[in-house]
Formats: structure tokens, sequence, C-alpha cells
């Protein structure tokens, strides 16, 4: 199971791409200690109802650094119920507890990163590439970029073994690949791109988009037969989920049963992006201090048994995000159920420049 805490809908940048700059559009509410035990408890109960061996905490925003008080709380506060847990044998002995925090990396120094190799976290860190490529999205609340504040950590960064996320606008479409290479040539092993699926890509974006793929999965190819153990997750996904049989919803969608993301307000989510405190939205699971809607959560449970529509007979749509992914349905339709043009063409072209690949 993971747990994903969004600690605060604050951050101290305003990313033109932000999926949560009109669900968190006031960015002012945090989690109380309440809530983040209750969290806590609540995610662990339901990891123990489903019979499963792991919980992973995920430490979200905003940016959740700004709260790092309330990280070295939640750690601790895991640690215990996980022992009490173990101890009156409700968990098994081997049962794991592991971190991640999801970050923009402005606000690390040396204390954190001690506190994260003690604790063995997993660093997501939301980097777009060097400086002219990076700050053309991410800014700060001045309008200012804010490569300049994650550089002096790079060294760090690249020590501890972190994985890159970077988003790609239409802006950013140009200079895509010589990004990707240079974040690898600065020593990251882990990278993956999404796209910000924004209603305006055009047949012309995606052709550029399309070339980027292709020297990308090409530079990806020479890296790995070089012997370099390089994961470039936006080619390598694509072609494992072909060459293991399996699909999207199983290898890396966990809504239902394997994850849990949960408002500064308490409030339960299937997963990260439809995370929000405002009233009235959709797909809320429960509330931590209420439990679980079951009925909701039955829907949920309804859209992995099922498929869609409009994807009947289409032979990648259990390698298409646009068919298995509610998470991408969501914010680009309004709707699990809905399917977006933009991503349908998307996840086509790649997975035909990724079956390229591998036939060639």
């Amino acid at each position: 199971m993971n747990l994903v805490l969004c600690l605060t809908e604050q951050c101290n940048l305003r990313c033109t791409y932000c999926y949560y700059k009109e669900s968190q559009a006031a960015r002012q509410t945090v989690m109380d200690d309440a809530t983040l035990e209750q969290s806590i408890k609540i995610a662990l109960e339901r990891t123990l109802f489903f019979k499963q061996f792991y919980l992973n905490i995920t430490f979200f925003g905003g940016e959740p650094l700004l709260r790092k008080e309330t990280i070295y709380k939640g750690v601790g506060i895991a640690k215990a119920l996980v022992a009490e847990a173990i101890d009156s044998g409700r968990a098994e002995p081997n049962f794991k507890l592991q971190f991640a925090v999801n970050t923009n990396g402005t606000l690390f120094d040396d204390e954190f990163f001690d506190f994260c190799e003690r604790e063995k976290f997993r660093i997501f860190l939301s980097l777009d590439g060097p400086k002219h490529h990076h700050d053309i999205a991410r800014r700060t609340v001045n309008g200012n970029g804010s490569f300049s504040s994650i550089e002096k950590n790079i060294p760090r960064f690249l020590k501890y073994g972190v994985l890159v996320l970077s988003t790609v606008t239409q802006a950013h479409v140009n200079t895509l690949f010589e990004s990707v290479k240079w974040l690898h040539e600065q020593g990251f092993q882990s990278i993956t791109t999404s796209v910000d699926f924004d209603g305006k890509w055009t047949s012309e974006d995606f052709d550029k988009l399309a070339l980027q793929y292709q020297k990308m999965a090409l530079y990806w190819k020479e890296c790995r037969q070089k012997g370099d153990k390089f994961f470039l997750g936006t080619i390598q996904d694509k072609i494992k989920i072909a060459l293991i049989n399996s699909r999207y919803r199983l290898y890396s969608c966990h809504v239902y049963n394997g994850a849990i993301g949960v408002a500064t307000n308490g409030n339960i989510f299937p997963c990260t992006r439809f995370i929000t405190s405002q009233k009235d939205t959709p797909y809320v699971q429960g509330n931590v201090f209420t439990g679980f809607d079951e009925e909701a959560c039955g829907k949920i449970r309804e859209f992995l048994d099922s498929d869609k529509k409009e994807c009947d007979g289409c032979d990648i749509r259990y390698r298409c995000c646009a068919h298995e992914c509610a998470c991408t349905s969501y914010y680009t339709t309004g709707s699990i159920e809905g399917v977006a043009p933009e991503v349908c063409t998307h996840e086509r072209m790649l997975t035909e420049i990724c079956d390229r690949l591998v036939a060639y």
C-alpha cells in the first residue's frame, strides 16, 4: 500500500503546468498532527485488511519540505504503529515500512539529506533539465527561475540516487532529448518524463515530440547496450509491459487496493491527482476520522475491473494511460471513465516508437 500524505497545499513555486493550480488554488491549508496520525493509522489498517506486507508513506504537497517537522513526526508515528502491530501479532514480523518524498528540491539541506539517508527514503525530484529548459515552467512565487536553488544540491542528489521526474509542455519539446541527455550525463540514472496534457497539443506539436522520443529511445538503447543500467521510464515502461505480457493497471496503477491519497483535511482519495481540500469534489473515498466509504471505493474497483467502451478493440489499450490510468483520465477529462484524444494520440505514437525500437 502507498499512502500519499498531502502535508500542505502551500508551495514556494508556481509551476505553469502544476496539476493542482485549480484544485489547490488557495494554497493555504496544512495537515494538522491529529490528521497526520489518523491517516497513518487508517492506512496501516487498510494495508492489513488487504493482507499486504508493506506500507510505503509518501510525503507530498504542495511542497512537503515546507513542513519538515511534520515529516519527522510522521516517520516516528509510523514506526511506532508498525512496531505495535507486529508485537500484537496483527502484522507479520517481516512487515516492511518504507518512506518517500516528492519534492521540487529547492529546500534541501544537509540535515534533511542525512535524515533521508538514515530512514532510507526514496526521493522523487522534479527537475526538468538544465537551467534554460527547467526555468521555462518551474518558477518561484516571484516569477524567478528555480534551477539555481536546486543546482547546489545536485551533487548530493546524485550520490543519493534520486528518481528525476520531468514534465513536458509544448514550450519544452524542442529541447526535450537534449535535457534528458544532460540529466543522464550529470549522473542521474533514473529519469522519467510526462506530458502536460492541457488540451492544446496540435499535430505539429506531436510530430516534434515524436522526433524527441525517437532520439531518447535510441540513446537509451545505446546506453543499455554499453552496459549502462540507465532507467528511462518513458521508454522502458512501455517496453516492459509488453515483454512481461502485463497491463498498466497491474504494473503501476494501484487505485483501490494499492494507493490512498489523503488531503490536508483528512479526505481520502484513490491516488495523487485527485487530492484536494475543496468541498464537493468527486471521488472522495471517505475521511480518515470517519473511515472509508465502501460504496465510493466500489466505483473505483469497477473502473479496475472493466474496459472503457471507447477503447474496445484497440490493440494497445492495456499499455495505454488513456485506458488504464485513473489519474490521467481524471485530470484530462474530469472523469475516470473519460478518454482524452490528446492522451490517445500520444500513447499510440509512443507505443509505436517503443515497439520499433525492440523490433530493430
